[in-house]
């Protein structure tokens, strides 16, 4: 197969699709190159981990999980929004304000309506728990349209059946409405680059040799994917300066109702942003975590599972990763990392016990892996305007951010997608 276009975008998650939709938008030509499939089985079923995911290992143990399909690991995370940390404006430059309220504005990005909180009992006495020992819990902003989504629904990670739930599928349908070209399957190996000027990409669909002739590339491929591309592309600094923001996700027996059928990530508190975030896990995430990390007790206790609680704790890891072509993923975690994460999970053993739960019955997933990031940093892989050193390659995703923010990236992703678009 053989394509020309103006652009060629690899990947079509947050930054990917968004970046896709702007430009088709104005009539620039696109083509879309996404590894994964355009597939709607098994999405809101536990089944999604076979296949929507990808999940790897560190050679230290840290799970990392990220979505491969069309909207990338949009369609798989929890909806939750965050602004941008100042940092990323005060230290690079880079004010995608404006983007950031447009977006809200345009999908609706708020908590959601007092009437589904009201309903989840065990969350209730998490938030009352918190509060007694001093730590404040707030309702977060979601990506979610409470008029498509139920209450007793926990299946975000698994994909939203009912819609409810924005993915960048979303923009990526749009794109394709307004003449660009999504290729599925397609997985990308390397960038064509002439006289130090990127002018396409080849990929592979299966046994098919794809070859996409383009005037301006931009990587999406989140990151993991977008530095080992980078790296058969000749860019052997990428992969550097990795983080992936891990997650420990506690889950105990309590005397009274649990989270069950309760949604995941729905209360957190901002009091430790830049160190971690502690927040409510419902049952069905809960569970998963602990069976990823073969903490088989929590099956047995499945005649519980209306009293099981689930909490977590997200870190704000330090940079210190390496993706390599060839080399397993390296996520080493620091001291400080460590002495963070069992801070916070001591605070969150503490709020359980204070909920009810019983102490001898909570378990701890320790360190899977969120939001990978850092891969093709500012400053070191791009510019400020994410620019590499070859003349029309750029990057726009999770990779370009120079360290970890803690907290997920969605909202971010598609600002800067936004304001990188909108100046070509």
């Amino acid at each position: 197969m053989n394509l020309t276009t103006e652009w060629a975008v690899v990947g079509s998650g947050a930054a990917g699709g968004t970046i896709a939709r702007e430009l088709a938008r104005r009539g620039k030509k696109v083509v879309v190159l996404e590894k994964g499939k355009d597939i709607d089985w098994p999405i809101g079923h536990s089944l999604a981990y076979l296949k929507l995911y990808d999940i790897l290992r560190t050679k230290e143990g840290v799970i990392i999980r990220r979505g491969i399909t069309t909207g990338g690991s949009t369609v798989i995370y929890s909806g939750n929004s965050y602004d941008p940390p100042d940092w990323f404006r005060d230290e690079y430059g880079i004010d995608i304000t404006k983007e950031v309220e447009e977006t809200k504005l345009e999908i609706g990005v708020k908590p959601l309506p007092e009437g589904f909180y009201s309903k989840w009992e065990g969350m209730k006495r998490i938030v009352e728990a918190s509060g007694e020992i001093g730590i404040n819990m707030l309702p977060q902003d979601k990506f979610i349209d409470p008029k498509r989504c139920r209450p007793e629904c926990d299946s975000c990670i698994f994909g939203c059946k009912t819609g409810g739930k924005w993915t960048s599928r979303t923009y990526l349908k749009e794109s394709m409405d307004n003449g660009a070209v999504v290729v599925e399957s397609a997985d990308v190996k390397k960038i064509i680059i002439k006289n130090g000027k990127a002018v396409g990409v080849e990929a592979r669909k299966g046994r098919e040799n794809i070859t996409v002739n383009a005037d301006r590339v931009v990587l999406c491929a989140g990151g993991v994917g977008t530095p080992l591309i980078l790296q058969s592309s000749g860019i052997e600094e990428a992969g550097e300066g990795f983080f992936t923001d891990p997650m420990s996700i506690l889950m105990g027996v309590s005397k009274g109702v649990g989270t069950f059928h309760e949604m995941t990530y729905s209360y957190a508190t901002p009091d430790f942003m830049g160190e971690f975030i502690i927040g409510t896990a419902g049952y069905t995430n809960a569970l998963f975590a602990q069976i990823a990390r073969l903490n088989f007790a929590s099956i047995f206790r499945a005649p519980y599972f209306k009293h099981q609680v689930g909490m977590f704790v997200k870190l704000c890891d330090s940079p210190v990763g390496t993706i390599k072509l060839g080399h397993k993923i390296s996520k080493p975690l620091t001291d400080e990392d460590n002495r963070r994460m069992e801070r916070g999970i001591g605070l969150a053993k503490d709020i359980m016990v204070k909920s009810g739960v019983k102490p001898d019955t909570i378990q701890v997933a320790r360190y899977i892996g969120g939001h990978p990031g850092g891969t093709a940093g500012i400053g070191r892989i791009v510019d400020r305007e994410l620019k590499t050193e070859v003349d029309g390659l750029y990057v726009c995703d999770a990779s370009v951010l120079p360290r970890s923010a803690g907290i997920p990236l969605v909202l971010t992703l598609v600002a800067l997608a936004k304001n990188f678009a909108r100046k070509f």
